[in-house]
């Protein structure tokens, strides 16, 4: 019982004092329109979930656990403003959980946006493939993204943009690549002082440093002039800690369908086996006239059966689709249809969702967003400060969650 009572000390003060200085609490004030009395998980599978919070409170407590947290969605996701915030409220909620980066793809290498807190530069020329785009065939994989090489040689340069700390850093990378005829070395690039053990697996390279650096340098070659095609599928990054990987999977434009594509999801997920998913696929098949509430239950059906695959045991979160407009012009009504297949999924397979649509303020809301500074003029994506906020709200439920579980677990 001292025990107990000890550790619910530690929580509610420690912790507590933690969040208080990384988590910015939400001003449900300033925000009227935003549902404070539903922010909360409903939750229909309390296994899988106190499996994942038993794990969540042995870091808190040890520090020894290692998580693996997956977002999966399409724009809001690319950006990484929305999952960086999350990542960054559980790896700082206590200052030993950030375990890495986790997946990782360098939207910039295919002239798209990328993540602003992990920066990249290239120089060769590469063409780019989505798996949002029905016409870009071939094999994906988890990150939803390929490049393929078309000049002889390339460099790709990795670096954290302000790394704050130890945590933001790179001592364990994998990079995953197809190399049609074995014709292409791949060389990791760092101080001389540093030792590199490289371990070449299917399907990737395994790179292992002496220390941590917070910059990398890849360079490509083709080694013959013979015919030979070289694909980049992205990295996982790992700092050798014990803690938290925050993986931000999300592709501009992508559906359920979409991740349906990427042959390679299961085999690189197996790497890092989830502990939570959290889906937040759905505003871009929600967006199309000809949705289909039967197809889109079958699709991530199918999704979800995949992650299981991989870890059975995972807790499995849906997000609901944000308020939008149809063009600008009229309110998206059809995200009633997917909220429906969503509760109705989350109930038959005991997962949980969180109701972003109704926390928000519900149909028409995404107007207040814009008015107060939180969304965009296209009303259907948020603003830095929009995504932010709304990370602090998922945050908020996620931990009020936790804490319930503390409370009825002891």
């Amino acid at each position: 019982m001292i025990k107990k009572l000890r550790f619910v000390f530690y929580f509610s003060v420690v912790i507590s004092a933690q969040f208080s200085a990384q988590f910015n609490a939400v001003s449900y004030n300033k925000y009227p329109y935003i549902n404070q009395e539903l922010n909360h998980l409903k939750i229909y599978g309390k296994k899988t979930w106190n499996k994942f919070y038993e794990k969540l409170d042995k870091q808190y407590e040890n520090g020894n656990e290692n998580l693996n947290i997956y977002h999966f969605g399409g724009s809001h996701l690319q950006a990484d403003i929305w999952s960086n915030n999350l990542r960054e409220n559980f790896q700082h909620s206590l200052p030993y959980n950030n375990a890495g980066r986790g997946f990782f793809f360098p939207f910039r290498l295919i002239k798209s946006n990328g993540s602003p807190i992990i920066s990249s530069s290239h120089s060769g020329k590469w063409k780019g493939y989505r798996n949002s785009v029905n016409y870009h065939q071939g094999l994906f994989g988890l990150t939803g993204a390929r490049a393929e090489l078309l000049d002889t040689a390339s460099t790709i340069n990795i670096w954290f943009k302000n790394p704050r700390n130890k945590y933001d850093s790179f001592q364990e990378i994998d990079l995953f690549f197809e190399d049609s005829s074995d014709n292409y070395n791949i060389i990791l690039m760092v101080d001389s002082a540093i030792l590199i053990s490289t371990k070449k697996l299917e399907g990737h390279m395994k790179y292992q440093l002496s220390m941590a650096v917070d910059s990398l340098t890849f360079s490509i070659v083709k080694k013959q002039n013979i015919d030979s095609k070289f694909s980049f599928f992205g990295f996982c990054f790992d700092n050798n800690k014990h803690g938290i990987s925050y993986h931000s999977i999300g592709v501009n434009g992508a559906s359920v369908p979409s991740y349906l594509r990427c042959g390679n999801l299961k085999k690189q997920l197996e790497l890092m086996p989830p502990d939570l998913v959290i889906f937040s696929i759905g505003i871009n098949d929600a967006y199309e006239n000809d949705f289909s509430k039967e197809f889109y239950r079958k699709n991530y059906d199918s999704l979800i059966q995949r992650i299981q695959s991989v870890n059975p045991e995972a807790a499995i979160l849906f997000t609901t689709n944000n308020d939008s407009y149809y063009q600008r012009k009229y309110p998206n009504k059809r995200v009633y249809e997917a909220k429906e297949v969503m509760f109705s999924l989350a109930e038959t397979k005991k997962l949980a969702v969180w109701d972003m649509f109704e926390i928000m303020g519900g149909l028409n809301s995404i107007q207040k967003w814009k008015s107060d500074g939180l969304a965009k003029k296209d009303l259907l994506h948020f603003n830095y400060k929009g995504y932010n906020l709304m990370g602090d709200l998922l945050f908020e439920a996620l931990m009020d969650s936790y804490k319930n579980y503390i409370t009825k677990n002891g």
